[in-house]
């Protein structure tokens, strides 16, 4: 697929959440971070740090993070989502940015986070963007850090294309690029109309070790 295509694609997918409306946004800030964040809360940082929240929507996944003690880049490329999360949770602690993968192109040179979330955005990618996404999510984070990637597998709704994710690939890339795997879990979705499609999900957690990222 040429670059070309990929941009009609994303934009594609972009243009569906944009148009989701006010009850998909109520129902989605609606969901228990709890809940979603099971498989891997245990993991997160305790002492206060930076964290880095990609397609972070209505600002849920930021505030409950705010709420933890960090300081939040909320990265959101869909302007009806970044607008309703400003309103939703006016919080000083969440700084929000209209950036995309897989280049975040407008997160500064040399920034680095403890922590990055990647929770359900990587189906939206197809799988060599995936890859180079991780590529770049490696060299966000600082030695030590730890990046939290859940996957979905399943078809997705006409206007937000859903890719296959192969996990195994995925974890290698992030070896090679100096991560290593520390828990993976596989489990269905939290959102009875998700489970009733067959919609499962993978959840990665990744440590960056100490070694310079090339």
């Amino acid at each position: 697929m040429t670059a070309g295509t990929r941009q009609t694609a994303t934009d594609e997918v972009l243009a569906g959440y944009a148009g989701l409306g006010a009850d998909w946004i109520a129902r989605s800030d609606g969901l228990s971070c709890d809940e979603i964040y099971a498989p891997v809360t245990d993991l997160l940082p305790v002492e206060p740090g930076r964290v880095l929240d990609l397609g972070a929507a209505t600002g849920r996944d930021a505030a409950w993070l705010a709420g933890r003690g960090h300081r939040i880049v909320a990265v959101e490329p869909v302007k009806e989502l970044r607008e309703a999360g400003q309103q939703l949770h006016p919080l000083e602690a969440v700084e929000w940015l209209d950036d995309q993968l897989p280049g975040l192109e407008r997160i500064g040179a040399g920034e680095m986070f403890d922590c990055v979330l990647a929770n359900g955005v990587l189906h939206h990618l197809e799988p060599d963007a995936q890859a180079a996404a991780l590529r770049r999510l490696a060299t966000l984070l600082k030695p030590g850090g730890l990046l939290i990637a859940s996957l979905r597998h399943g078809v997705g709704p006409s206007n937000r294309r859903a890719w296959p994710i192969d996990v195994e690939a995925l974890v290698a890339m992030a070896r090679a690029s100096g991560m290593a795997l520390i828990r993976r879990i596989d489990k269905g979705s939290v959102q009875p109309e998700n489970r009733d499609a067959g919609i499962t999900w993978t959840w990665l957690a990744l440590r960056r070790d100490g070694l310079p990222v090339v």
